[in-house]
Order: C-alpha cells, then sequence, then structure tokens
C-alpha cells in the first residue's frame, strides 16, 4: 500500500513520492535561497562512488547540504544501482517529458556561478531520514522556484519493488514530480474535465499509467481527494512550468496513418475511414477534413495501466457527402499542440463536373466539391452552415443566421446585437430582432465512432 508520510519541520516544506502512487506531504519552505534567481540548469546525479549530504536548515546543491535529513551530520546515499541501460533510459525520458521547457539537464555538476537545482537518482529513502516514499523533495510557501535545491528519487528502492520495463518510466515519473515540487507545482487531482489527473506527473493517483507529461489542461490539487491548491484557484502544469522555465522545442512524437481505403481507390456511400493514431503525449484529438473542410473531430482513446497506446479511429461518411475526387486528410494533435497529417485521395462515385452535383455552398474544382474559406460571423445571414466560422447555420422563423452556444442569462453571452436565446437543446446567440426560442436546423451531419483500441495489460508489482 502506498503511504503517507506525516512530518511535521518547522520553516521547511518538502513533498514525496511512491513508485506506482504517490504519496506526498507538504512543508513550508522558505529563505533566501528562493531569491538567488531562476534555475534553468538541473544536475542529474547518480551518487557515483556514492554522495555524502549534509543536513542543514537550507538548501545548497553547491555544498551538497540539504535540509531533508532529520538527523544532523552527514549521511551517505549509495550509488545509483540500477545499472547503465536503465539510466540512460531515465535520462532521455526526463529530456522528452521536459522539452516543452527552458530547462537544461546535466550529468555534472554546473559551476557554482550558476543557479541551478540537484537531483539525486540513487539511494533509498532511509538514507536521509525519510520512510516509506520513492522520492522528495522541497516545496516553497509561496510556489516560488527554490535555487539550489536538492530533491531525492531513491531509485535503489527499486531493487526491493523489482525491476521491469517500465522502471525508467517510473523513475522519471517520480524525478519529474519532485522536480517540479522545487518550482512550486503542487499536487494535481482532477483535471476540471472530471477526468483523472493520472497522466500527470504530478498526481498520486494510480488508474493509468505509462509515461506522465505536464498536461495542457486546468487541473484541481490533492492526494487522495480533491483539495484547496497551495497557490491558486487550480493548477494547470504545462503553463505553469512554461511561465517559469519559458519555451523549449518539444521533442515528442505524433504519429497517424490512415490504414483505409487505400489511396487512389473508389469509394462507395457511407465509406469508413479508419486511422490508426499514437502519441507519446497521448492524442487529445483527431480531425477528418474532407477537401479541406474539417467534418469531425474524435476524441483521443482512454488512457490505460500502459497510458494511451495505439489506436484505432473510425469516421463513417455521412450519406451526403458529394460524390467526386475527395482528399482525405487525418490529424493527430496532442495536448500542446504537436501533431502529424496523413492523407489520401479516394473518387467517391464519379468526379464532378459543376456546382450542380455539390452541396449547398460548394464550387466543383477539378473534380473536387469544395466549400470557399468560411466567413459568415455570428448573427450573418446564410444559407448553409459551411458558410460560418462556427459551422452552425440555425433557421428560426423562415430567416437563417450564423449563430453559436451561450450560456442564458449571463451579461455579455453574445456579441453585441444578439440575444442568447434559451433553447431546450441549448442556449445560442441569435439577432436581438428575432428574439424568443426556436426550434434549430443544422445543416453539418456529424457521425463519428472511435475504437479505443488499446490493450489492457495488467501490471504486477511488489509492494512494500
Amino acid at each position: 500500500m502506498w503511504r503517507v508520510v506525516a512530518v511535521v519541520w518547522a520553516l521547511v516544506g518538502t513533498a514525496v513520492a511512491d513508485p506506482v502512487e504517490r504519496a506526498t506531504t507538504t512543508r513550508v519552505a522558505g529563505g533566501s535561497r528562493v531569491l538567488l534567481g531562476m534555475p534553468k540548469i538541473v544536475y542529474l546525479n547518480r551518487c557515483r562512488g556514492n554522495c555524502e549530504i549534509t543536513a542543514g536548515e537550507e538548501d545548497d546543491a553547491r555544498q551538497s547540504i540539504s535540509r531533508i535529513p532529520f538527523r544532523p551530520g552527514v549521511h551517505q546515499v549509495t550509488e545509483f544501482a540500477l545499472g547503465d541501460e536503465v539510466w540512460t533510459a531515465f535520462v532521455g525520458c526526463m529530456r522528452e517529458v521536459w522539452s516543452p521547457y527552458g530547462l537544461t539537464f546535466t550529468e555534472s555538476r554546473p559551476s557554482p556561478t550558476e543557479v541551478y537545482g540537484e537531483a539525486v537518482i540513487a539511494g533509498t529513502d532511509r538514507e536521509v531520514d525519510v520512510f516509506g516514499a520513492a522520492g522528495i523533495a522541497p516545496i516553497d510557501e509561496f510556489c516560488r522556484p527554490l535555487a539550489y535545491a536538492i530533491s531525492y528519487t531513491f531509485a535503489n528502492q527499486w531493487l526491493e519493488y523489482g525491476l521491469g520495463d517500465d522502471t525508467a518510466v517510473d523513475l522519471c515519473s517520480v524525478a519529474s514530480q519532485e522536480i517540479a515540487h522545487t518550482y512550486g507545482l503542487d499536487h494535481s487531482f482532477q483535471f476540471f474535465e472530471g477526468d483523472s489527473s493520472c497522466s500527470d506527473p504530478m498526481t498520486y493517483r494510480a488508474d493509468c499509467g505509462g509515461q506522465k507529461f505536464f498536461r495542457n489542461r486546468l487541473a484541481t490539487c490533492g492526494e487522495y481527494e480533491e483539495r484547496v491548491c497551495r497557490c491558486g484557484p487550480n493548477q494547470q502544469s504545462h503553463s505553469l512550468l512554461l511561465g517559469k522555465l519559458g519555451a523549449g522545442t518539444p521533442i515528442t512524437t505524433t504519429d497517424v496513418s490512415i490504414t483505409s481505403p487505400s489511396d487512389g481507390t473508389t469509394i462507395n456511400n457511407n465509406a469508413t475511414v479508419i486511422a490508426e493514431g499514437f502519441s507519446q503525449r497521448g492524442i487529445v484529438e483527431i480531425a477528418f477534413r474532407l477537401n479541406g473542410y474539417p467534418w469531425t473531430t474524435l476524441p483521443g482513446a482512454p488512457f490505460g495501466p500502459r497510458g494511451q497506446l495505439r489506436s484505432n479511429y473510425l469516421y463513417t461518411l455521412p450519406a451526403d457527402v458529394p460524390d467526386g475526387v475527395i482528399d482525405i486528410e487525418v490529424e493527430a494533435i496532442d495536448d500542446i499542440g504537436v501533431s502529424s497529417v496523413s492523407e489520401i485521395t479516394v473518387t467517391k462515385g464519379a468526379p464532378c463536373a459543376s456546382e450542380d452535383s455539390c452541396a449547398a455552398g460548394q464550387f466543383c474544382d477539378a473534380g473536387r466539391c469544395i466549400w470557399p474559406e468560411p466567413i459568415g460571423n455570428v448573427g450573418d445571414a446564410c444559407t448553409y452552415a459551411q458558410f460560418c466560422v462556427e459551422p452552425r447555420c440555425d433557421t428560426h422563423g423562415g430567416e437563417s443566421h450564423c449563430t453559436r452556444t451561450c450560456v442564458a442569462g449571463l451579461e455579455g453571452a453574445c456579441e453585441a446585437g444578439l440575444a442568447c436565446v434559451d433553447d431546450p437543446a441549448g442556449a445560442y446567440c441569435w439577432p436581438v430582432a428575432e428574439g424568443g426560442c426556436c426550434s434549430t436546423s443544422r445543416e453539418l451531419p456529424w457521425g463519428a465512432l472511435v475504437l479505443g483500441g488499446f490493450v489492457a495489460f495488467l501490471v504486477g508489482r511488489r509492494r512494500r
């Protein structure tokens, strides 16, 4: 079982983590180290030949002084014992997870003139007077970055847990959480959409696995239940680190390929497009475009015990897609906008010869039925949905206008000259002169099916 290490230590803040689920507690940190600048270098220390850590009232990585040990004096931390292969995979994972931010990892101790942090990736919790945790780090009372802070990921405890294919990823998740604590990040509990934040390294939750990344999503804070965040009403770990460290260059990849139909073939009515997609961070959505127009988007597959696996995404073309040459484009997008595209060209029926065989508002070009770029703003008169920037053309009282959803009763819910009409099917913005309730007629067909093509692997791990 995971255990919370309940420790009270005046003027010191820490967070500790267990390797499968997180178990952390916070203590108030402060001192001059928060005033020395933003550390944009982290020294990954595997403690070759063992590390000597001196207990002190304030962290100073330059002198290997740490506030973590209770007992005064010098503490011996045994060197990383999991082998070079695990270490190399761990460092690679760390570079991937932190690549969107302006942070540099080094395996050599920086110059004392540089502002940096240190992450000890070695030893066991008992060697620095911590018991029942896989990691620990100081955290500032006001969520400010701590210069020269020392965080710990007790790597050698994995010899007790048992090594496996996911050992480097587990170490990476723990170390990422502990390092992020030194920049003031809290524990996340649940995303605002209601799903678990188990895919973010700042979580304790273990209802999904795989490589964890700092998510571009608002989350509530907490360990085993929601609580008030330390420094704000909520937390968005990606944007917080981006604001503190600046932008880096993401090195994670996203991949998608259309597996059916084949390029150059002829398709029939209601043909199904099948795309296979994968992203290291996880796919947030798959966009399907026909001749440049976004017909639908599908959400990414669920995260399971090994994260989000390579999955199949299916979209059945509506029957009213006009005949003609069709360029099918599928784009897979992750939560920070990294994407990849796969394209094929097929023919449905016969190529168009004129706009007479195309849908409303389309023109025929080289056998393709194509809509012009949308120009209709909310409130503009429309005759078809694809004329509108937001593809929604609703009809009421014999008139049709571009509309969008709104919150009824909220002041300023719609643009000037428009009112938010409270309709049982969903409130929408409508020109004030019309007013009242209405029934809507949306002309853009949407229909899709996503198959979360993942296999659930149950991973057994020995508990402490």
